[in-house]
């Protein structure tokens, strides 16, 4: 899978077109960084994959084991110090849920694939490419 970004200086605005596979969405930078504001930072966006990531991961998990689970609330906020970028989640789980079932959702949030990668060492390789 390779996601390609692209921004043109004639477009005459910050945004940049984000695309891999036909599907094609939207990040821009902050209006205190000159941008429009309408669609999601780079942080946002990494912020977000990982509350899409834990919901996703929780409702899959409760379908499969039959959880009564009718709704899942993440919620994410970031802390952003130099060298220390720290992600606070909070989910809550909605439906009529024993406590052994609460934590069991609890610990397979911890296990969403992009909570493994955030938690985990990982490097970036950049080239310039013609």
């Amino acid at each position: 899978m390779t996601i390609e970004i692209s921004w043109e200086a004639a477009s005459n605005k910050t945004a940049c077109q984000i695309q891999e596979n036909g599907k094609t969405w939207v990040s821009d930078i902050g209006p205190e960084s000159g941008g429009s504001g309408q669609y999601p930072d780079p942080h946002q966006m990494l912020d977000s994959a990982l509350g899409a990531c834990t919901a996703l991961t929780i409702q899959i998990y409760a379908k499969r084991k039959a959880i009564p689970l009718e709704r899942v609330l993440v919620s994410i906020t970031h802390i952003e110090e130099t060298g220390l970028y720290q992600l606070q989640r909070g989910i809550q789980l909605k439906g009529q849920l024993t406590e052994t079932q609460r934590t069991d959702l609890l610990r397979v949030a911890n296990k969403c694939p992009i909570h493994k990668v955030l938690s985990g060492q990982f490097t970036i390789n950049t080239q310039l490419e013609s």
